[in-house]
């Protein structure tokens, strides 16, 4: 079975009733449970009553446990908190430990309002870092925040996966103690399956996961703070691993489509000239050819073109009513030993045309880069992305003055959409390679990068959406990423640690079923609490100085 099918199956195995789901009607329940638990420990009464009393405190506050548990054996899921819970309360009444036991479904359920209140606080919090962003952004994020799985990890599901595993484990382990002890030992039966039962309740998962979703909502909504719109916590965990960057230049660093700044011809007049531009270029995909095409408002005689060929980078060449046309850059012009006027264009790129081998005039191509994304390489650096290239439409001459300008160490010219993606392809094959391709359009569907993100408010198949004014936030983005699954490991380590000390005291007799709950509770509290220092700015310099 694929890890895919896997992660869906074991999602689909949880319970639908939430631990700890609130009802108007439960805390009376608890109210109640309360009360009888008071009066049993307070008032002289016959064992029998006082346990009759105890039995009742347990069904007011945890009948809905019994009926979890019924649900949770007939769907198989004999290990569920629900049914280790109702476990240890009916073993608890039947080796004499029946107070213990009604504490400990009081503070079960107890714990469920409490945290669940936490959770959605942590939750709402997040869902506040975005309130002063424009209404596009809000209702995406909600529909993303909305899917079952979006805050989850793969670091959460081998948690849970390998807890389950321990969870059986642990089971045999403390029958055979409860069994073994007396013997080895000299301690009682009731006291060794007391003991036991307190591993078997410290051992079931119980209240301390719930923090791991919060941290990728929190991780979701922090991103999208930044203007960067991850579709899930699970992508935001893959692009931890990154560690080549790849720019697509149009529409990331410059325009998607540039636009004609002049046009200038001392042989035709200006309505001629743009006639032979516009039909050279009509069969064009390069970003020049758009320009010129945009620009072009007349009707097109298409019989009259012939013999058309791309100079990729470069230009195109054809037959325009069989005169030869040729227009291209300077540089393919002299890489070809032809002369043309040397009139360079500081404000863009020029193109020059020549009819039948006779230079008739030029156009001039918007190149602008924005100076504001200078420093962009360099911040990726820092974020961890050890390799960036550019891939450009333009010639060879001007893909390097851009990588230049951006302080690319990288760079590939003459790319069409095409090349781009195979040269995507072959950069992934490489070992120990994770890629991410940033896009501004031209791609409907995934590239061979293991991340897709699309500088736009739009798309379908991208893994991440950049909001273009915020594309300089990426290298945050990344940091963002990196603290999330931080912090999910600082609570797994957390968690394991509390739980480890707590089979210890029970190991030993130093703990009782309640307190198991309780100090549960205060973990996944303090998880949940932490699950918020995601947003905390500090620390992502933090680690930006550490990587340094």
């Amino acid at each position: 079975m694929s890890p895919e099918k896997t992660r869906a199956k074991h999602s689909a195995e949880k319970p639908t009733k939430k631990q700890g789901s609130f009802e108007i009607a439960l805390p009376i329940r608890l109210g109640i449970a309360a009360v009888l638990v008071i009066i049993s420990a307070l008032l002289k009464m016959p064992v029998l009553v006082r346990t009759v009393l105890l039995a009742l405190a347990v069904v007011a506050a945890g009948y809905d446990i019994f009926l979890a548990s019924v649900d949770d054996i007939a769907a198989k899921k004999y290990f569920s908190t629900s049914i280790v819970i109702l476990f240890a309360a009916v073993l608890g009444f039947v080796i004499g430990y029946a107070m213990e036991a009604a504490v400990m479904v009081i503070l079960y359920q107890l714990s469920g309002i409490l945290i669940e209140y936490t959770r959605t606080r942590a939750i709402r919090s997040a869902k506040n870092l975005i309130s002063v962003q424009d209404e596009d952004i809000k209702s995406r994020m909600e529909e993303i925040a909305s899917a079952k799985d979006a805050g989850e990890t793969d670091l959460q599901f081998s948690l849970e996966k390998s807890a389950a595993f321990v969870l059986r484990f642990v089971a045999v382990l403390a029958l055979l103690y409860a069994l073994l002890m007396p013997f080895l030992t000299g301690i009682s039966f009731r006291v060794s399956f007391h003991r036991a039962l307190m591993i078997l309740l410290v051992s079931s998962p119980m209240a301390v996961g719930v923090s791991f979703p919060v941290v990728g909502i929190s991780g979701l909504f922090y991103c999208a703070k930044n203007g960067i719109l991850f579709n899930s916590a699970r992508t935001m965990e893959q692009a931890t691993e990154l560690n080549v960057a790849i720019f697509d230049k149009a529409g990331v660093f410059s325009e998607e489509v540039p636009h004609v700044i002049g046009i200038q011809s001392d042989v035709l007049d200006k309505k001629t000239f743009l006639n032979f531009l516009a039909h050279a270029v009509y069969y064009s995909d390069q970003p020049f050819a758009k320009a010129i095409s945009d620009y072009y408002n007349q009707e097109y005689k298409l019989e009259l073109i012939n013999n058309f060929e791309e100079i990729p980078g470069s230009g195109v060449m054809l037959e325009i009513g069989h005169a030869p046309v040729i227009l291209a850059t300077k540089s393919y012009f002299e890489s070809h030993d032809m002369s043309i006027p040397d009139r360079n264009s500081s404000d863009g790129i020029p193109y020059y045309m020549t009819i039948a081998g006779r230079y008739v005039g030029r156009v001039v191509i918007s190149s602008e880069i924005n100076q504001e994304a200078e420093s962009l390489v360099d911040e990726m650096n820092r974020a961890g992305i050890t390799r960036n290239i550019l891939l450009t439409e333009d010639g060879n001459e001007q893909s390097q003055a851009a990588a230049d300008s951006l302080h690319f160490t990288e760079v590939v010219g003459e790319c069409d959409i095409d090349k781009k993606l195979r040269l995507i392809s072959d950069i992934n094959q490489a070992g120990k390679i994770k890629s991410v391709f940033i896009y501004a359009n031209g791609i409907e569907g995934h590239s061979a990068a293991d991340l897709d993100m699309r500088v736009s408010r739009k798309g379908k198949y991208a893994d991440a959406l950049v909001i273009p004014e915020s594309y300089l936030n990426i290298p945050t983005g990344i940091q963002i990423c990196r603290r999330m699954l931080e912090l999910l490991r600082e609570n797994a380590i957390f968690a394991i640690a509390v739980k480890a000390i707590l089979i210890f005291l029970s190991f030993i007799g130093y703990s009782t079923l309640w307190f198991i709950v309780f100090i549960d509770t205060a973990a996944a509290l303090a998880t949940l609490l932490n699950a918020i220092r995601v947003t905390t700015p500090s620390l992502l310099g933090r680690n930006k100085e550490d990587e340094d």
